[in-house]
C-alpha cells in the first residue's frame, strides 16, 4: 500500500531547501521506540509489535556541503490468532543504511542532492516472514520502521528556492533506482523494483507576524517492476498534497496540517510470491498539535492525528472502499539539557479499525519513545 510517511519527510526540503553552510558541523540524532497494537477477532493475527533504535548522523563538509548517514535496528513480533494456520513469528533486523550527500550549489537557492542506501537490512525473508511485512505496510497505523529492508537503491537530485515577496517558493526533482535483490529465501526469483522519479513544489512563508503557512505536493511515477529480468506491471502514479498553518501565541505556538495520498491509476504488480493488487487508493489524514512553552529550555506538545485510507475493490473499478481509519492522540515533553544537547519523550495512544473481507475489526495499542539529539 501508500506509504505516506516516506513522501511527507522530503515535504521540508521541498520549500525550505536546508542549506549545508548552516548546519552545526555535527548532528547525532537517536531514538528508542517501542510500539504494540492488538486486534479483534478477524484476522490471522491478534498483536503486531515493533522496537525500533534509528540512528541518523550528520556531518557539515565546510560552508556549502554536508553528509548524512542513517541506520538502524528493528525487532517485529507477530502474535498468530490460529497456531495451526499461521504460526507466530519475531523479526529481528538492522535496516537498511542510507546516505545523503547535499551541495549548496549556489547559496541559499540551490541545493544539489545525492542519495543511496546499502542492503544492510532484511532484504530477504523467509516465506512464513511475509505477513509480518504485510502487517507493517499499515498505512492506517503507520509503524515507525515500515520496511525492514531491499536491495539498496542510488539516486540523486536537486531543490531550489526562489523568494516571492515575504513567501519562498521550492521546486525539487529526484530520481531513484533500486538495485536487484531476492526478496524471499529458498527461492530464486530475484526482482527489481521500478526506478522511481519525483517532482515536488510548494511554498511557504509567514502570512503575518506570527503566522506561517506552508503548502505542498509531489507527484512521484515509477518504472515497470523486473522479476529475473522480465518486465512486469509497476505501481501506478502517485500524488501527495500537504497543508500545515502555524500561528504563534506568546511562548507557544498551534499547528494544524493535513495531507492526502493518492494512487491513481490501478496495477496488478508481480512479486516473487505472486500477483500482488494495487488497485486505486487513497490515504487522507489531519492533524493538529500544540506546543506549550513551559520555560525557556522546556515544552510540552500534546498533538492528535486522524487517518482514513480507502482503495478500489479491484482493478476493474474506480469507485473506492474505506478500508480503515485511525486516531493517534499524545503528547511529547521537550527539554534542550544544554546548548548541544536536546531530549523528548515521547507517548501516544492509537485507536481504529480495519475493514477485511467486508468485516470491520477495532484494534487499539500505543507507541513510546525517547529521542536524543545532540549538536557540536
Amino acid at each position: 500500500m501508500m506509504r505516506p510517511l516516506k513522501y511527507l519527510g522530503v515535504l521540508g526540503a521541498v520549500v525550505a531547501a536546508p542549506l549545508a553552510g548552516q548546519q552545526p558541523n555535527v548532528t547525532v540524532q537517536t531514538a528508542v521506540l517501542a510500539e504494540s497494537y492488538s486486534f479483534d477477532d478477524g484476522l490471522s493475527f491478534t498483536r503486531v509489535s515493533e522496537q525500533t533504535v534509528p540512528v541518523a548522523v550528520t556531518v557539515g563538509l565546510g560552508r556549502r556541503a554536508a553528509f548524512t548517514v542513517a541506520t538502524g535496528f528493528a525487532r517485529v513480533d507477530l502474535k498468530s490468532a490460529d497456531e495451526g494456520q499461521l504460526a507466530s513469528q519475531e523479526i529481528s533486523t538492522a535496516l537498511d543504511t542510507e546516505f545523503r550527500l547535499s551541495v549548496d550549489v549556489i547559496p541559499g537557492r540551490l541545493v544539489f542532492l545525492a542519495t543511496g542506501a546499502a542492503p544492510t537490512g532484511s532484504g530477504t525473508v523467509a516465506l512464513e516472514e511475509l505477513s509480518v511485512l504485510g502487517a507493517l505496510s499499515s498505512d492506517i497505523i503507520g509503524f515507525s520502521a515500515t520496511d525492514l529492508g531491499t536491495g539498496g537503491n542510488l539516486g540523486g537530485g536537486f531543490v531550489g528556492v526562489v523568494p516571492v515577496g515575504r513567501m519562498a517558493l521550492g521546486i525539487g526533482a529526484t530520481f531513484q533506482q533500486s538495485l536487484t535483490y531476492d526478496p524471499v529465501q529458498g527461492q530464486t526469483q530475484n526482482l527489481r523494483p521500478g526506478g522511481e522519479v519525483r517532482v515536488r513544489g510548494g511554498i511557504e512563508g509567514a502570512l503575518g507576524p506570527r503566522t506561517y503557512l506552508r503548502v505542498a505536493g509531489i507527484f512521484a511515477r515509477r518504472q515497470k517492476d523486473q522479476i529475473n529480468g522480465e518486465t512486469r506491471n509497476g505501481v501506478g502514479n502517485r500524488y501527495v498534497g500537504y497543508v500545515s498553518l502555524n500561528q504563534a501565541v506568546g511562548r507557544s505556538s498551534v499547528t494544524v496540517y493535513g495531507f492526502d495520498v493518492f494512487r491513481s491509476n490501478p496495477q496488478v504488480e508481480a512479486t516473487a510470491t505472486g500477483a500482488a493488487l494495487l488497485p486505486r487508493g487513497n490515504l487522507l489524514a489531519a492533524g493538529a498539535q500544540f506546543a506549550l512553552g513551559l520555560a525557556p529550555r522546556t515544552s510540552v506538545t500534546p498533538r492528535v492525528e486522524f487517518r482514513t485510507s480507502s482503495a478500489a475493490p479491484d482493478t476493474s473499478v474506480t469507485a473506492l472502499q474505506r478500508l480503515g481509519s485511525s486516531v493517534r492522540f499524545g503528547v511529547d515533553f521537550r527539554h534542550r539539557v544544554n546548548r548541544d544537547v536536546a531530549l523528548v519523550l515521547e507517548g501516544n495512544g492509537l485507536i481504529g479499525d480495519v475493514v477485511q473481507a467486508g468485516n470491520t475489526i477495532d484494534f487499539r495499542g500505543y507507541r513510546a519513545g525517547v529521542h536524543l539529539e545532540i549538536t557540536r
